[in-house]
């Protein structure tokens, strides 16, 4: 499967959710069920790369998809030389929530397209004026994810053990800028 070359809003009635694997479950039910549902109440937003191919009016299989949503965390949970320089409330931050590759289309580089992808949608977003924030955060699922991540060095742990379950690790969005 051949994706097209750019990121698009997922959309209910032109894009195929239903044959979307990623060889993850979470992944994988989230996408298939939770995705929309997100979007249509404003909890999130979900990106997607369809493939290329597709005969007009069909709906087009999904080759990467990723998830953005907004938050807030809190001064303390960011280590200190991140921390220094900023006030000492909750700090609004984009949340890349969930981020997968269909199995059909791994090997070809595109989690790091994906990847790219979303963190320069926030560095747009932020500049533009749209949506303050001072870093992204991302949810990291399992090993595998935390693998991934890591290949960036300039992730840092996130300490919020006190309000969620899964490891997170955060990026200045300083450093999203110049990506």
């Amino acid at each position: 499967m051949k994706p097209l070359r750019r990121f698009v809003p997922l959309h209910k009635t032109k894009h195929d959710r239903t044959s979307f694997d990623c060889g993850s479950n979470a992944l994988n039910n989230f996408f298939h069920q939770y995705a929309r549902q997100g979007m249509d109440a404003g909890v999130n937003y979900t990106w997607v790369l369809p493939a290329a191919g597709v005969p007009k009016g069909a709906k087009k299989q999904i080759c990467a998809w990723y998830t953005l949503s907004v938050a807030h965390i809190r001064h303390e949970s960011l280590p200190d030389e991140s921390a220094r320089h900023l006030p000492h409330y909750p700090l609004p931050v984009f949340v890349l929530g969930q981020l997968a590759v269909d199995v059909r289309c791994q090997g070809q580089g595109l989690g790091d397209v994906t990847f790219v992808n979303a963190l320069r949608r926030c560095a747009r977003l932020s500049q533009q004026g749209q949506v303050a924030s001072v870093a992204v955060v991302v949810d990291v699922l399992n090993d595998d994810a935390m693998q991934f991540y890591r290949r960036y060095s300039d992730f840092k742990p996130l300490d919020c053990s006190d309000a969620y379950d899964l490891p997170r690790l955060f990026i200045p969005m300083q450093v999203v800028r110049k990506l």
